[in-house]
C-alpha cells in the first residue's frame, strides 16, 4: 500500500510539472522562481518558524487512505494557500525581533527627521514611536524572563496580548518588505544587488503609519484565523476565501509614497484586486494543488520518521524547509501578479529620502 502511494506521488509531481510548464501565468511563476534561487537565504527564517509552528499529525495508516483525506487536504490546502496573502513565515518566534528594529526606526526618524517624508515627524508620532518601542522592549524582556520565571497570571494575559500586537506588527512589515523587494528587483535602483534588502526595508520604514495600520488589518484576520480553526463544515470552507478581499493591501502600501491617506491606499488596493482577480484566481488554484501534493509528501515523510528516533528530528528540519521554500515562491508568485495585473500603470516606488 505504501509503495502504491509512493508511486502516485511521484506520478502526481511529474504531472505537476507540466502544468506549471503550460501555464498561463508561467511567467511568474518562473520569475519568482528565478529570483529565489538568487535569493536562497530568504528560505532559512520561514523554515526555522515553521519548526515552531504545530502541524496537524496523522498516523501512516490514515495517510494511505488519501481518498478518505482529500476533502480535508483540498481545506487545509485552500486555508494555506489564502494564507499566503497575509503570512508568508509563521510570526512566533519571528517577532522577538521587532523590539530592535523599533528602536532602530525611532532612532532614525529623530536623526533624520526628513528623510522619510517631505515635511520631519510631528511630536506626536514621535512620541507615539517612542511609546511603541519602549512598549515592545518592555515585552520582550518578559518574554525572555518567562523562560526562567513563573509569572503572575495578569502578568501572563498581558504577555499573550502583547505577543498577538507584535506579531501582527512583524507581519505587516514582512509583507511591505518583501512587496518592496520584489518592485526593486524589477526595477533595479542600483547596480549592487545586494542592496536590494536594505533598500526595501528603507521603504518600509517610510511608510511606518500605513505599516502600523496594515498591522490592525493583520491582527483581525489573525484573530479570525484562530476563530476558524475550531470551525468545521459549510462555513469552514468559506472563510479563508473570504480574506482574499484584503490580499493586494500590503503591496499597495509598498508601491504607495507614504504619505497617501490609508484609506485611499485601501480603495486603491481594491481596484486593483478587481483588475488582478481572475489571474490571482487561476494562480491560487495552482498554488492549492501544489500546497496539498506538497503537503501530504511531507506529512507522509514525518509519519514514517517518527519511529525512528533522530531520523525524525531531520525528517522534520527537512519538512520545514520544503514547506518554507513553497510558501516563498507561491508569496513571490502572487506578488508578481498583482504587480503586473492589479498595478500596471503604477510606477516602482521611488527610494527613500
Amino acid at each position: 500500500m505504501l509503495l502504491n502511494t509512493v508511486l502516485a506521488l511521484l506520478g502526481l509531481s511529474a504531472g505537476m510539472v507540466l502544468h506549471f510548464r503550460w501555464h498561463p501565468l508561467r511567467r511568474a511563476f518562473s520569475e519568482s522562481w528565478d529570483l529565489l534561487q538568487l535569493r536562497q537565504a530568504w528560505v532559512l527564517l520561514p523554515a526555522f518558524c515553521l519548526l515552531f509552528w504545530p502541524q496537524r499529525s496523522r498516523s501512516v495508516a490514515e495517510w494511505e487512505i488519501w481518498q478518505e483525506l482529500w476533502p480535508d487536504l483540498l481545506r487545509e490546502g485552500c486555508a494555506a494557500a489564502t494564507q499566503l496573502f497575509h503570512e508568508v513565515a509563521p510570526p512566533w518566534p519571528l517577532a522577538l525581533a521587532l523590539p530592535l528594529l523599533l528602536v532602530l526606526l525611532t532612532v532614525r526618524v529623530w536623526r533624520w527627521p526628513y528623510r522619510y517624508a517631505e515635511r520631519a515627524a510631528t511630536t506626536q508620532q514621535k512620541i507615539g514611536l517612542i511609546g511603541l518601542s519602549s512598549s515592545a522592549m518592555l515585552w520582550l524582556g518578559i518574554e525572555i524572563s518567562s523562560w526562567q520565571v513563573i509569572h503572575p497570571e495578569w502578568v501572563e494575559t498581558g504577555k499573550l496580548a502583547a505577543r498577538s500586537i507584535f506579531s501582527a506588527l512583524s507581519t505587516a512589515g514582512i509583507q511591505v518588505w518583501l512587496a518592496g523587494l520584489v518592485v526593486i528587483w524589477q526595477a533595479p535602483r542600483a547596480p549592487q544587488a545586494d542592496t536590494d534588502a536594505v533598500n526595501a526595508l528603507e521603504t518600509t520604514f517610510a511608510r511606518w503609519p500605513d505599516v502600523l495600520q496594515l498591522g490592525a488589518f493583520n491582527l483581525l484576520w489573525m484573530s479570525w484565523r484562530d476563530w476558524s480553526s475550531q470551525v468545521t463544515g459549510f462555513t469552514a470552507w468559506l472563510l479563508p476565501e473570504f480574506w482574499l478581499l484584503f490580499a493586494t493591501l500590503p503591496t499597495a502600501v509598498a508601491l504607495s509614497s507614504g504619505r497617501t491617506p490609508f484609506w485611499l491606499i485601501g480603495a486603491t488596493a481594491l481596484r486593483a484586486l478587481r483588475h488582478a482577480f481572475p489571474a490571482l484566481l487561476g494562480s491560487l488554484i495552482s498554488a492549492v494543488a501544489v500546497m496539498m501534493l506538497v503537503s501530504y509528501a511531507t506529512g507522509m515523510i514525518l509519519s514514517v520518521s517518527e519511529t525512528y528516533g533522530w531520523l525524525g528530528w531531520g525528517a522534520r528540519g527537512l519538512s520545514a524547509l520544503v514547506l518554507a521554500m513553497l510558501r516563498v515562491w507561491l508569496c513571490l508568485t502572487f506578488i508578481l501578479v498583482m504587480l503586473r495585473h492589479g498595478f500596471p500603470s503604477i510606477s516602482p516606488a521611488l527610494p527613500a529620502r
